[in-house]
């Protein structure tokens, strides 16, 4: 436990430093930082992978994601869909020229694009929900009326043996 906390402090540490040190040799802007350092200490895997690349095409890669980041933070998936579509694709196509995490900018492509396959979970678990519930439902009305059968029937047995009885004086 000990370890793994030390082992995140020194990611943040190393994260924080790289990204001052491209902001302190004009590669990065300083409004990025921020920005970069909590999604890229939350989101480790999708920092640069190659570590022999130059810090201006690491402060304009970082760029690149940074603005993909402020563009997911202030626009829907309607928006992705409708009017700010392609600046959404090329802002995606920017950030896939550099080695970032393939799967995560998948992740994002898929979600932003494709959004009916994560809909159609959800509205399929609804669905099963919805079916669950109309089960129990109907099995509490069968056992409603069965026992109104059953109250029904004994009142007819009732009236029978009423009527079956006889007179008397």
């Amino acid at each position: 436990n000990l370890s793994k906390i030390s082992e995140d402090s020194s990611f943040t540490f190393v994260i924080t430093r790289e990204l001052e040190r491209l902001v302190s040799n004009k590669h990065l802007a300083l409004e990025n930082m921020s920005l970069l350092a909590d999604f890229l200490v939350k989101h480790p895997s999708v920092g640069l992978t190659d570590n022999t690349l130059s810090d201006r095409y690491k402060g304009f890669a970082y760029t690149c994601l940074a603005e993909l980041l402020k563009f997911l933070q202030t626009h829907s998936v309607l928006d992705v869909l409708g009017s700010s579509h392609s600046e959404f694709v090329e802002l995606l196509k920017d950030v896939r020229r550099f080695s970032f995490d393939r799967v995560w900018l998948d992740g994002v492509e898929r979600r932003a694009l494709f959004p009916g396959l994560l809909l159609s979970e959800d509205a399929l678990q609804k669905v099963s929900h919805s079916k669950l519930t109309l089960i129990q439902h109907l099995e509490d009305v069968k056992d409603q009326l069965e026992l109104s059968i059953t109250q029904q029937e004994e009142q007819v047995l009732q009236v029978k043996a009423t009527l079956s009885t006889p007179l008397g004086y």
